[in-house]
């Protein structure tokens, strides 16, 4: 009879574990699902081209919460049921048990690093914001056309924590973001010279590709294309057999079109980000002749596309849409020649030193530490001169030719206009009273604050830089969450971000397929 209670007893426990793996994988299936939708399909999704593609965006990401929430929440619950069913056929009821109960106690705690904290406290942040907001019926989507109210973030916030936990993280997953941002960028790289494959509509300048204006393109590009310089960067001699060459291959003509389009496709912040990245990949790179080596490879791509945009550009064969200094500079200037010049020697070099074993592991870490120190100097310098000469009322760039006036000078119109936007910002955020001041106007409702509740001052002054268009953010995000979410929110958004930054940073000195699964997924250890 004991024998037979037993048998039962472990039928049970069998039966309760194949629903529970059953059920996770569903909710496996149902992420793979969203994210093929969000990584594939949305960077193409468009209505009528340009003529209001932002919302269309928005919309169709919209639609992903309010039909795919569903099925998930349901298939969530019943993974909780069986999860706690199999945990307590396991180790007992916890209550009953205290040794159970402390081990219950000490595998949620695991469950969790420093990065999921601050995403569990920037979630707090914005249901906080939207509670106390005075305009919660715009708060609870979002701006009209954006969206991103307190549903849409918290969606975001429940995105991250399945995707760290419930994901299985597949491979090829990942690397269909690779050839699908790469139609992107060869797409945004023609349209800058006036070839459309693709009929978009309202073809002006300062839309570019499938993804609309500028700004939202360089936003699209700084989030994807830095991942494939990083799978290219992580490659070694090992790996470039004959077996894997096809690998490389690939992996050189994708960094080949994402440097072509970074450096043609009008928004500084995008070169300011690439040369960040550069610089972060030369001090990680400094004591590994493998990784300096692919460094300097990447570094004489960037150069010679630089090099074949400045040949075609002269023959008359590409005729830029837009007038900019930046992509002057990169495509019309002797600079590309002397980058292609520095970087194949340095390249050579280390190439030849590498094999030979006798790699300047010295020489190089002094180098980058020499960078790392030039690079935070010259922009703190670059932030004093800003700050005095405004304050000063010009008196630095007068003694500087008048070019670099608009430059040292904080005013509206500086950086495209980020001068209004992120003065706008701060003004909003210092009218708010202290309570607001923490948990800020709304999630999303920066504008909604400015236009109902700003002063005249502000008011005018957002009127007069940008006539009947509506500020709903700061171009800033920074900024922007300070207004909308207060000083909780960009505290634990701040937080957030440096930890997985910092994350991502140990991840590259490790092997590639186990730090790149690190990364994107999130997982502490999980």
């Amino acid at each position: 009879m004991a024998k037979q209670i037993g048998k039962q007893k472990k039928n049970v426990e069998t039966v309760a574990e194949s629903f529970y793996r059953f059920f996770r994988y569903l909710l496996d299936l149902c992420i793979c699902v969203y994210l093929f939708l969000i990584l594939v399909v949305m960077p193409f999704y468009h209505q009528e081209g340009y003529a209001h593609i932002g919302t269309d965006k928005a919309t169709f990401f919209r639609y992903c919460i309010l039909y795919g929430s569903r099925p998930v929440i349901l298939i969530l619950l019943i993974v909780a049921v069986m999860g706690v069913i199999v945990w307590v056929q396991k180790n007992g009821f916890p209550f009953q048990n205290g040794i159970a109960f402390k081990e219950m106690g000490k595998v949620f705690r695991n469950q969790f690093c420093v990065t999921d904290c601050f995403a569990i406290a920037f979630a707090v942040s914005v249901i906080l914001s939207y509670l106390c907001s005075d305009y919660r019926e715009e708060a609870m989507w979002g701006a009209t056309g954006w969206f991103m109210g307190l549903i849409p973030q918290l969606f975001s916030v429940a995105v991250y924590f399945l995707v760290s936990r419930a994901w299985k993280g597949r491979r090829w997953m990942v690397a269909l973001i690779l050839p699908v941002s790469a139609i992107v960028f060869l797409l945004g790289y023609l349209n800058r010279f006036s070839i459309y494959p693709i009929n978009m509509g309202m073809e002006l300048p300062s839309f570019i590709s499938t993804i609309g204006n500028i700004n939202w393109y360089c936003g699209y590009m700084v989030s994807v294309f830095f991942g494939g310089m990083f799978f290219l960067w992580k490659m070694d001699r090992k790996e470039e057999d004959k077996k894997n060459s096809w690998k490389l291959f690939l992996l050189i003509s994708y960094v080949l079109i994402g440097f072509a389009t970074l450096v043609t496709q009008g928004s500084n912040s995008g070169i300011f980000t690439m040369v960040i990245i550069f610089i972060l990949f030369f001090i990680l790179s400094a004591p590994n002749g493998g990784q300096m080596r692919m460094f300097w490879l990447e570094m004489a791509l960037f150069s010679i596309v630089c090099v074949i945009t400045y040949i075609l550009r002269v023959a008359g064969v590409l005729v830029s849409t837009m007038q900019d200094r930046m992509i002057d500079l990169f495509t019309l200037s002797v600079a590309p020649l002397i980058m292609t010049t520095v970087s194949v020697l340095f390249l050579v070099w280390v190439d030849r030193s590498s094999r030979k074993g006798c790699y300047s592991r010295k020489f190089f870490c002094f180098l980058a530490k020499m960078t790392a120190g030039i690079f935070g100097a010259a922009l703190a310098i670059f932030i004093i001169l800003i700050t005095v000469n405004t304050a000063c009322g010009g008196v630095i760039t007068k003694m500087l030719p008048a070019s670099l006036e608009p430059v040292l000078t904080f005013s509206a119109k500086w950086g495209s206009n980020r001068g209004a936007t992120w003065t706008a910002a701060w003004m909003s955020f210092w009218e708010q009273d202290f309570l607001h001041k923490l948990v800020g106007a709304g999630p999303d409702c920066m504008a909604a604050f400015i236009y109902n509740n700003g002063s005249e001052t502000l008011l005018s002054m957002v009127k007069e830089s940008f006539g009947t268009a509506r500020l709903t953010n700061a171009h800033n995000e920074w900024l922007t969450i300070l207004v909308d979410l207060g000083l909780l929110g960009l505290i634990s958004f701040a937080g957030m971000m440096c930890t997985a930054i910092k994350r991502f940073i140990m991840h590259a000195k490790e092997d590639t397929a186990q730090g790149n699964t690190g990364v994107i997924t999130g997982a502490c250890g999980v």
